[in-house]
């Protein structure tokens, strides 16, 4: 399907939202991480945390198991 120039690719509807969502909530997760080192304060669980979090983004959406490896469209198509 065609919007607004664009080729939409319906699979991966699902999987580009979820992504965004994702990222969205580590986004934020870095900024607090970001706002709390400014103070002075360090956590290292909480690095370690986002550290953890990004690989699962990473295994679930850039280089999955499962084919294709990458579950959202690249940047270029979109």
């Amino acid at each position: 399907q065609i919007l607004d120039k664009q080729l939409i690719v319906v699979n991966f509807l699902v999987d580009d939202l979820r992504f965004y969502l994702e990222m969205d909530k580590f986004s934020r997760l870095a900024d607090s991480v970001g706002a709390v080192a400014s103070r002075g304060m360090r956590s290292d669980r909480h690095n370690a945390f986002l550290r953890k979090k990004l690989d699962i983004i990473s295994r679930l959406f850039l280089n999955s198991d499962l084919p294709p490896k990458l579950r959202v469209r690249p940047w270029d198509q979109r």
